[in-house]
């Protein structure tokens, strides 16, 4: 199957196919529509077996090791009999798949580069994001980071300038997938300038700086 993995050959795929740009009496925020069409593209590779750590959570050197099935993100777990109970552990590299419960995942999932750095961690609960999502650099600097409830944005998600200096690139606040409130962006120059976006129910309806 071929896949698009070019950010700007997916939002023109996107846009033809919607027809138009995500705009509200006139004014468009670009920015929100490149996170948007990111996040959605990223979606789409985590649910690939083959993902190329192209996804947005799913990594191949990370811990757990997650699979996605069924809408959901899940591990596989082993149950095993101590002291006259039951109990669910992760399976050992030789222990046959059937003898291997798959369950929705609960817990901190953790990718790391090849140096060992960590580049994120995610919070799933019952086998959604839910709770903090971090995004690093290989020098541990933050690229992103989200709140999730229950498989959506919620709360504040920051995104950083992508030059290593840890300055804000955009703050947006987040009620169940849709922006809600001041969106701010900010410029890369060195006294940085603020313009803000200001949403209701995910409709974008004042620009202002």
């Amino acid at each position: 199957m071929n896949k698009i993995t070019n950010l700007m050959e997916y939002k023109h795929v996107l846009l033809k196919k919607e027809g138009k740009l995500k705009k509200s009496r006139g004014l468009i925020d670009e920015e929100a529509d490149i996170e948007d069409i990111t996040f959605e593209l990223e979606g789409l590779w985590d649910i690939e077996p083959d993902h190329g750590d192209l996804g947005f959570v799913m990594r191949k050197n990370a811990k757990p090791e997650l699979v996605y099935a069924q809408d959901k993100f899940c591990q596989f777990v082993q149950c095993i009999k101590k002291d006259g109970k039951e109990t669910l552990e992760v399976p050992g590299k030789n222990t046959p798949l059937y003898q291997c419960i798959l369950m929705e995942y609960t817990g901190t999932y953790e990718a790391f580069y090849d140096n060992g750095s960590l580049e994120l961690s995610a919070q799933f609960k019952n086998g959604l994001l839910h709770g903090k999502f971090i995004h690093f650099n290989t020098a541990f600097k933050k690229i992103r980071e989200y709140n999730f409830y229950e498989g959506e944005k919620h709360g504040f998600g920051t995104l950083y300038i992508k030059d290593g200096t840890g300055r804000l690139a955009s703050v947006t606040p987040w009620c169940h997938g849709l922006r809600d409130g001041e969106v701010l962006r900010y410029t890369e120059d060195e006294i940085q300038k603020i313009t803000k976006f200001s949403y209701k129910g995910g409709k974008l309806y004042e620009i202002s700086k």
